[in-house]
């Protein structure tokens, strides 16, 4: 009788890469063709249970330089899901031609036990040797890119030089010809008045609102291929380009400085020097952004999706730094307020509650549990979290920009709440570092890992000095049910006990207890019910708490400090947001929108 070997199967994905976009749009090209030939090979190992995936992990037009590919992206998340067994390239450049990233590739397909193959270089990752020669295709690969990198640089050099534009659209006012720049008439007048108007007013907001005011448009040009480009209105940052482009004076940016180009100049040197005298005096000046140690900033958002910057102002003789959400256009539209939050103190919340779940060990081993983490390796991991946590608030706040920039995603704030999101992967490498210097993390191995693990703070960090912070509503007649003695009673005795315990600091909580008359561990429930959510006592004093809610349940129950949490236990409704939409137009109230569209 012959047993037949069943062998496991293994599924392949392949990877395909091409540096440019050209022929890309055609049937056939080159990752079509890197395609079928990979192909052709999983089928020819069939008999060792090779499957090819269906997925397709294509980078057209994307170099081999960096791993920020989206192919590649999608690549490393199926890779890090389970979903992958080899990785199939035609060549090992396809891959990358970077050293440092082929290395931190390698240790990812080795951490998932994924093998790599590459088709027309055979070589096997499994020995020493086979990896010698990996490391010596992947040198030559990366001296190759350096020498392209570097012959491509000294041609856009040399041709700057010698006052020629090097390849690319041609700048706003001209047109490409045969022998270089010509100049559009029609757009060499806005150029003209651009300047005249930055000349005047000295402001760049301005001279956009009087180039939308003209209804100003860029000429419509035709790309060698014949695809049109322009027509449209200009935005602000042509505005801001044209006003800071040496092209318009005859000149050609350079890398260090500028050179004598071939082409006709559509202003004079005095216009030149005198726009460039009004942009240096605009440039920033300190108080900066930029010069702080707030580091939050780049990181944080609101719970709407709006990006919150640091703003820095002086006002009655006092520095104010705050975070301000972005304006942006829908919510304009919608008439919905900005968040406000103090630097300082949203910056020392947000390193508290890092530094506090660094110590909290059941928080950090379901965060490194993301990264498939068990056993003896979590435990190892866990363990120097507390020590962790001592060098984060060691760190020093020039260096805290960078180290959160590298282990944190995103940072959102809320009305009730502030939620972290972390990079796991960044996060292990934080709690393994032990070297002096400032932790980075890895940027380039930021696209090949989705771990990520949100923590989340429950924290009124949005300044209430422009809205209310606390949900209490003035008592209304018709609302007003019958009081349960019992539990204002309760809410009595409990702010009794706080008092107590504020003015009898040097007894102990037996002796409390006994001034109360009461067990130690009800007097202990007692202080507890002092933070309960403001809306909830006034309920229980209007007596509109809903019908569930007795003495026994509320006194037996343990109290969380989250507010949201304790409505949701109690079974109070959620009142409405604290940072409503604006209602205020001017002096009376806004209209609203039937009422706004009968005036109009």
């Amino acid at each position: 009788m012959v047993t037949e070997l069943i062998l496991p199967t293994k599924r392949c994905a392949i990877y395909t890469r091409k540096s440019t976009n050209k022929r890309l749009d055609h049937d056939v090209n080159s990752l079509v063709t890197q395609r079928e030939v990979s192909s052709a090979y999983i089928r020819s190992q069939q008999y060792k249970g090779w499957v090819e995936l269906p997925n397709r992990y294509d980078d057209g037009g994307h170099s081999g330089s960096g791993l920020e590919r989206p192919g590649l992206t999608r690549l490393m998340r199926d890779i890090e899901a389970g979903d992958i067994d080899v990785v199939v390239v035609y060549k090992i450049d396809r891959l990358t031609r970077s050293l440092a990233d082929f290395i931190r590739l390698i240790e990812i397909f080795d951490r998932r036990d994924i093998a790599l193959v590459s088709i027309s270089q055979a070589f096997d990752t499994s020995n020493s040797m086979g990896r010698m020669i990996l490391n010596v295709l992947l040198t030559f690969s990366q001296f190759e890119r350096e020498l392209i990198a570097e012959r491509v640089r000294d041609s856009v050099r040399t041709r700057k030089r010698h006052g020629k534009i090097h390849g690319g659209l041609p700048p706003f006012g001209y047109v490409a010809a045969p022998d270089g720049l010509r100049i559009d008439d029609r757009e060499a007048e806005i150029v003209r008045f651009i300047f005249e108007e930055f000349r005047r007013t000295k402001r760049y907001t301005q001279v956009m609102t009087a180039v939308r005011e003209r209804g100003l448009c860029s000429s419509v040009k035709y790309s060698p291929r014949g695809k049109s480009r322009g027509g449209t209105p200009i935005s602000p940052s042509t505005v801001y380009g044209i006003v800071q482009n040496p092209i318009y004076v005859g000149e050609i940016r350079g890398h260090d400085q500028n050179y004598a180009g071939e082409h006709e100049p559509l202003i004079s040197r005095e216009i030149w020097e005198e726009a460039q005298s009004i942009c240096q005096a605009r440039k920033r000046r300190k108080p900066d952004c930029r010069d702080t140690s707030h580091f939050l900033a780049g990181l944080l958002w609101d719970d709407l999706g709006r990006h919150m910057r640091l703003d820095l102002k002086w006002k009655r003789n006092k520095f104010y730094k705050t975070y301000v959400s972005s304006n942006a256009m829908w919510s304009q539209k919608l008439f919905i307020r900005q968040y406000r939050s103090s630097a300082d103190e949203l910056d020392a919340i947000v390193l508290a509650s890092v530094a506090e779940f660094l110590c909290d060990r059941i928080k950090l081993r379901k965060a490194l549990k993301r990264l498939g983490l068990s056993g003896e390796e979590l435990e190892a991991l866990a363990e120097k979290g507390s020590a962790t946590s001592d060098r984060l608030l060691s760190t020093p706040k020039s260096h805290l920009h960078e180290l959160f920039k590298a282990i944190f995603y995103r940072i959102e704030l809320g009305e009730d709440q502030v939620s972290i999101a972390f990079r796991t992967l960044e996060l292990r490498r934080y709690l393994e570092w032990t070297s002096e210097m400032s932790f980075r993390g890895r940027p380039a191995d930021w696209p090949c890992s989705s771990g990520r693990y949100e923590h989340v703070v429950a924290v009124r960090a949005i300044s209430a000095e422009r809205w209310p912070s606390l949900h209490i509503k003035p008592r209304q007649a018709l609302c007003v049910g019958t009081p349960d003695k019992k539990l204002i009673d309760l809410i009595r005795s409990a702010r009794k006990a706080q008092r107590l315990v504020e003015e009898n600091r040097e007894l102990g909580l037996e002796a409390l207890a006994k001034i109360q008359g009461c067990r130690t561990a009800q007097f202990a429930r007692l202080v507890r019910l002092n933070y309960l959510a403001p809306d909830i006592v006034t309920a229980v004093f209007d007596g509109t708490q809903p019908p569930g809610l007795s003495r026994k349940v509320l006194l037996n129950s343990n109290v969380p400090t989250d507010w949201a949490v304790q409505r949701k236990l109690y079974g109070f409704p959620q009142p409405e947001r604290t940072i409503s939409p604006r209602n205020l137009f001017g002096r009376g109230m806004w209209p609203s929108a039937p009422d706004r569209i009968a005036k109009q």
